[in-house]
Formats: C-alpha cells, structure tokens, sequence
C-alpha cells in the first residue's frame, strides 16, 4: 500500500447505494465515497489521518479516519515526506 502524505487526495467508501441478499448475508455493492485532502498523519500510527472534506449531509468539516477500517484509497499523491 502507498503511504498517505499530508495533501494527498483520498477517498472512502462511506455506504453503498445498491446491497444484494443472500441466504446468510448481505452484501453493499455500488460504492458511495466521499472525497478529502490530508491534512495530518498521525506521527504514532501512519494509517491514521485527518482529512478535510465536503459533503452534502455536513458541508466543509474535517474527519478523521484510519486506513484499516475506512478502506482509504489514495487518488492522488502528496507533498514528499508530508513536508
């Protein structure tokens, strides 16, 4: 996996517009994103990030995520060595 870089552009899938039902579960399909800047990593654990955004349920706000549990992709890169 690339590393996350302060000014990296990121997505995360935040629901899934279409879900299909099996026998024993139910599984998202068509991912919903949203879209942010970086604009920390975290010095004690590099997967952990804050992030500005912009939504149509809360406008501008800043959120902060963890690669791990919120499926960040890097679009784009950022600064070298976040400087």
């Amino acid at each position: 996996m690339a590393k996350i870089t302060k000014g990296s552009l990121i997505r995360w899938i935040v629901g899934h517009s279409v879900y299909a039902a099996y026998e024993e579960n139910v599984v998202g399909s068509n991912p919903i994103y949203n879209y942010g800047i970086v604009l920390e990593v975290s010095i004690l654990d590099p997967l952990a990030v804050v992030a500005h955004c912009k939504s149509e349920s809360y406008g501008d706000h800043l959120i902060i995520l963890h690669s791990d549990r919120d499926s960040i992709e890097i679009l784009s890169g950022g600064a070298k060595d976040g400087e």
